[in-house]
């Protein structure tokens, strides 16, 4: 089939053929054959195919065609590579697949490649939408950017009573925010949480991976102010893209010395394509894990419960019986991060009076829904963190399935205390996590890493087991009793 950019330029009767190594010209009858041949290509056609067209057009039976002529002109363009290998038809896209893309643009020069850059990232399966700050305005036209994406381009914090609130909505909505390109004044106020315009303001709000492009003058780029940010930017665990080499454009091309370029400018759009689809990889890859309450609200207000990596039909047998093993009457029971209320559920029907909590009302909602529907009616659910909880109380067994592998590195302090504290003398800590290897955005727990965490506690037995599909440990934990 014909490629989709080729060098060709008609003129008059004429017809030349811009290739690698030589320019070709077709006159008369020969530029006629040349453009049928060049339209009957559009689509994929073989040798056979392209010469029962070609005797269609011509009113010739097509063993009367001169096929030496015809094959020598095939040759010829697929030499120049105007004719190439035809494609296999792209696979369906799933529904859901697009991948949702903030694309904040600056006040550089490089703002006016921002076009090609939304229409690769379209091309790459994306939905995009964009954000400018006041000087990105002058470089790039808002209606070309309106009708590249199909939504209005947003431009300011301020918007109109009753319209979304555009850092937050955005901010929110993004799987991936992209900062293309960012000038040394976008770059200070990202790197300093300076909100004074939408695009920093993005960046500030948004929980998803941030990737930034620099794009200014080798002197700026260079001064330690703008190396002080980028390196703030850094440390905040932001994408930052190395500049590629170029031209200073402030200087008019007769100012240019011959040969010189400076380090600074953005990247292509090619290049910032290649580093957008690894990183929706790794998006996909590593789910992000939500790590505020307000985050565990969304996302449980967001996604039924059926729906969750985490949900499960039952209790897993190991757990299920290292609870049983510790029912007696009139036991107390501790859910911590109830969820959907599975764990809770099962220790009621063991006999267990059961409090459970969880930091997302939402959640709470479900497991009561959950419980209603199993007839169970005793269990008491509280609104609650466990890294800082208002819970007070003893308790004979406390269960984690799944919660503390999902709290960051220093959150574990916390909930080490409270558990600590809740769970009485000689009762037992029940705790299901990861093992290490499972990529699914949270933090694998071993063994000496819960002994260091929960020193006054004795570490019992470690069982294999499963959550979310992945492989995951049942720790087992008795809390020491004191010395008297």
């Amino acid at each position: 089939m014909r490629a989709p950019v080729v060098r060709i330029v008609d003129h008059g009767a004429a017809t030349l053929v811009i290739g690698p190594t030589a320019v070709r010209r077709f006159d008369g009858d020969s530029a006629a054959l040349l453009r049928e041949v060049l339209d009957l290509h559009l689509r994929p056609i073989n040798r056979t195919q392209l010469f029962a067209a070609l005797a269609a057009a011509t009113g010739e039976p097509p063993g009367a065609l001169p096929a030496a002529p015809i094959d020598e002109l095939v040759a010829l363009l697929v030499a120049d590579g105007v004719l190439i290998a035809a494609r296999p038809p792209p696979a369906p896209r799933p529904a859901g697949a697009l991948r949702r893309v903030v694309l904040g643009i600056s006040g550089a020069i490089a703002a006016v490649d921002a076009p090609a850059l939304i229409r690769g990232l379209q091309g790459a399966g994306c939905e995009v939408r964009v954000a400018l700050t006041r000087n990105a305005a002058k470089l790039v036209s808002r209606a070309a950017l309106d009708a590249l994406t199909h939504r209005a381009v947003w431009s300011g914090i301020w918007q109109r009573a009753g319209a979304e609130v555009p850092h937050i909505h955005l901010a929110e909505w993004a799987e991936l925010v992209v900062v293309c390109p960012a000038s040394a004044t976008t770059v200070s106020r990202i790197a300093t949480g300076d909100c004074a315009d939408l695009v920093a303001a993005i960046v500030a709000a948004t929980r998803a991976p941030v990737v930034i492009v620099p794009s200014m003058n080798d002197a700026m780029y260079e001064s330690p102010a703008v190396q002080g940010n980028l390196a703030q930017l850094r440390d905040h665990g932001r994408y930052l893209v190395h500049p590629a080499l170029g031209v200073e454009v402030a200087h008019p091309p007769s100012a240019r010395p011959a040969g010189w370029v400076m380090r600074g400018p953005a990247p292509p759009a090619a290049a910032i394509l290649d580093i957008v689809r690894h990183l929706l990889r790794e998006v996909a890859a590593a789910p992000r894990v939500p790590d505020t309450a307000r985050g565990w609200e969304q996302l449980w207000a967001a996604t039924p419960a059926d729906q969750l990596p985490w949900h499960a039909a039952a209790v897993d047998p190991a757990l299920a019986n290292a609870i049983a093993a510790r029912n007696a009457p009139g036991r107390r029971l501790l859910d911590l991060g109830t969820g959907d209320g599975v764990v809770a559920i099962a220790a009621a029907r063991s006999g267990f009076h059961v409090t459970a909590i969880d930091i997302a009302p939402s959640a709470l909602g479900a497991a009561r829904a959950r419980a209603d529907r199993a007839g169970i009616r005793s269990i008491v659910l509280m609104l609650d963190d466990i890294t800082a909880p208002r819970l007070d109380g003893s308790f004979d067994v406390a269960v984690d399935r799944g919660l503390l592998h999902v709290l960051s590195p220093d959150q574990r302090a916390g909930y080490a205390a409270a558990v600590a504290g809740l769970v009485a003398p000689g009762g037992d800590l029940l705790v299901v996590a990861h093992a290490p290897g499972a990529e699914l955005g949270t933090h694998a727990i071993t063994p000496d890493q819960l002994r260091a965490l929960l020193p006054g506690f004795e570490l019992v037995r470690v069982t294999p087991t499963a959550l979310s599909g992945a492989a995951a440990m049942l720790f087992e934990l008795q809390r020491h009793a004191p010395v008297r």
